[in-house]
């Protein structure tokens, strides 16, 4: 834009005066001085971006995205690993760790990343830091939480070099962990073998769970089912939790068709009592960033899950108080459309793994 402004200064210049230079072997013409000078109210024109522009670009008062961050890390348990996938899941979440000191006990493990050789070292070399419980939710003080002893994963820096970049897979394989097994499916694999990130989210899970509690953020979509991981989570709050044994319904515990099992007590009281995010999306009633309009979102589909498996348990006051919050939240960020269709569909589950029988083969 600045290059631009500048040839059409110089342009406006030479229609008011040039003279003939010599440069080289070439003759061109160049404005005079004072045709510069007559020219300059042109460059005014950097001024309409900074007024037509100024309620848009500012970020002044803007808490929604460090809320969101607050409200995700406060979804996990003291110690817990939350795995996530993308930018706009990771990055408000350090922030909020190492600017605000919210949730530092909690481990980000991005699978973009885990893909690299500098960033499973760093997670292996990070300090583990004390989870304050007087700061944290009260749903987390009815017990006591062991601080880990170590890393994530048991292994040396060298051993961590060693993991391979992919391991390719030409059958399903079992991965077992406790209570759960699971079967990796090569054809539920976005490329039809693990990346080096899922060898490192397993065997965290092998070397640390359910010591330390695991995490996958709902924005990674249907990454642990790929992982085939799916009848184990149970969505508590922004997170899907890893349960020691397939979830089944009860009395706290409902199935919401689309999104799985969700934990009803924990996140009608993360929604209630913990999150910030909802009343500052409402307060600031817009959202200008399209490619993270995601975030918000997953507060409208929180709110419309809760109020469902509210419902399902007869407090039908309580889940209309959350759905008109959710709602509040889709006309604040031009989710409206989204918003009334996501009301109308039912989605039925699907199961991820193919319909063709599973020779079992152990992963290690």
């Amino acid at each position: 834009a600045s290059l631009g402004l500048i040839f059409v200064w110089e342009s406006v210049a030479a229609l008011i005066g040039a003279d003939q230079v010599k440069v080289g072997r070439e003759t061109v013409e160049e404005p005079r001085r004072r045709s510069w000078a007559f020219a300059s109210p042109v460059l005014a024109l950097a001024l309409i971006p900074l007024f037509t522009n100024w309620k848009q670009a500012s970020r002044a008062g803007h808490t929604d995205t460090r809320d969101f961050a607050h409200d995700l890390l406060e979804s996990v348990e003291p110690y817990g690993i939350i795995v996530t996938v993308g930018d706009n899941d990771t990055f408000p979440l350090w922030y909020a760790q190492e600017v605000e000191g919210i949730r530092k006990d909690v481990i980000v493990a991005n699978t973009s990343l885990l893909n690299t050789d500098w960033y499973p070292r760093q997670l292996v070399r990070r300090p583990v830091y004390e989870y304050d419980a007087a700061k944290g939710p009260a749903i987390y003080r009815n017990q006591q939480w062991k601080k880990p002893s170590g890393p994530p994963v048991n292994l040396t820096m060298e051993q961590l070099d060693s993991l391979p970049v992919y391991q390719e897979l030409v059958q399903p394989q079992v991965f077992k962990k406790g209570n759960i097994t699971a079967v990796i499916d090569p054809r539920n694999l976005g490329h039809g073998y693990l990346e080096k990130a899922d060898i490192f989210v397993l065997r965290s899970i092998l070397d640390g769970f359910p010591e330390r509690p695991v995490y996958f953020s709902r924005t990674a979509g249907n990454y642990p089912q790929t992982l085939g991981l799916g009848p184990y989570l149970l969505t508590q709050g922004l997170a899907r939790r890893l349960v020691n044994g397939e979830v089944a319904a009860g009395k706290d515990t409902v199935l919401v068709p689309g999104e799985g099992f969700v934990d009803v007590p924990r996140t009608d009281s993360l929604w209630r009592n913990v999150f910030e995010a909802p009343k500052s999306l409402i307060r600031r009633g817009d959202w200008v960033d399209k490619p993270s309009v995601g975030i918000p979102f997953l507060y409208v589909t929180t709110g419309m899950i809760l109020s469902d498996a509210l419902t399902h348990e007869g407090r039908v006051q309580d889940a209309q108080r959350t759905l008109a919050t959710a709602e509040q939240i889709a006309k604040a960020t031009h989710l409206d459309d989204l918003f009334q269709a996501s009301r109308a569909r039912t989605q039925p589950a699907v199961p991820l793994e193919g319909d063709t029988a599973v020779q079992k083969v152990p992963i290690r």
